[in-house]
């Protein structure tokens, strides 16, 4: 159960309090701390399931825990970051996207999950590019106020992620619900 992959994965949730107490202090070394942090836990996602498919080690537990590591992930960053005001006013509506649709996916596992159906919810290019638009997002959001006020474009970059992400996140969601529904 404790394979490779699996301390990974838990790595990533032993760093996402840290990263989000680091961001709400809020000082150019507590920020550049987090950014280590949220890039080390980014690529922990990768290696984790690259590790579980190439090794032939997936389980239960990491199959069960991975997703909720990466929900974990981006919904506490992205709501430090809404606190700390990086994203803010209609800024705020891509997050509130990606969050419904991590809750509806969550949903739907569920849904099958006690119907003991065996159908499984497959991670999808449209979900892996998802992820990788929210993951450099919030990278270049949290890195914004470490570089300098005066690079307004890595602000800006970052929102535009972070709404090219959301209509990721919708599409990849709806994608989730018509492979459960057909």
């Amino acid at each position: 159960m404790l394979n490779l992959p699996n301390r990974l994965t838990i790595l990533r949730i032993f760093l996402i309090p840290i990263i989000v107490y680091l961001i709400y202090l809020n000082t150019n070394t507590t920020n550049l701390i987090a950014l280590i942090c949220f890039i080390i836990a980014g690529l922990s996602d990768f290696f984790d399931g690259y590790l579980a498919r190439k090794y032939s080690l997936t389980s239960d537990f990491g199959t069960m825990l991975d997703p909720i590591a990466d929900k974990l992930l981006v919904i506490l960053v992205g709501i430090i970051l809404c606190y700390r005001g990086d994203i803010s006013g209609i800024n705020l509506l891509p997050l509130l996207l990606i969050i419904s649709r991590e809750v509806f996916i969550s949903g739907l596992r569920e849904f099958l999950a006690q119907g003991n159906k065996k159908i499984t919810i497959p991670v999808s290019n449209l979900g892996k590019y998802k992820t990788a638009f929210q993951m450099m997002a919030l990278i270049l959001l949290i890195l914004n106020p470490i570089i300098s006020t005066s690079l307004i474009f890595i602000e800006v970059s970052g929102i535009l992620l972070l709404w090219i992400a959301s209509i990721l996140s919708v599409l990849s969601g709806y994608q989730y619900y018509r492979s459960v529904f057909n």
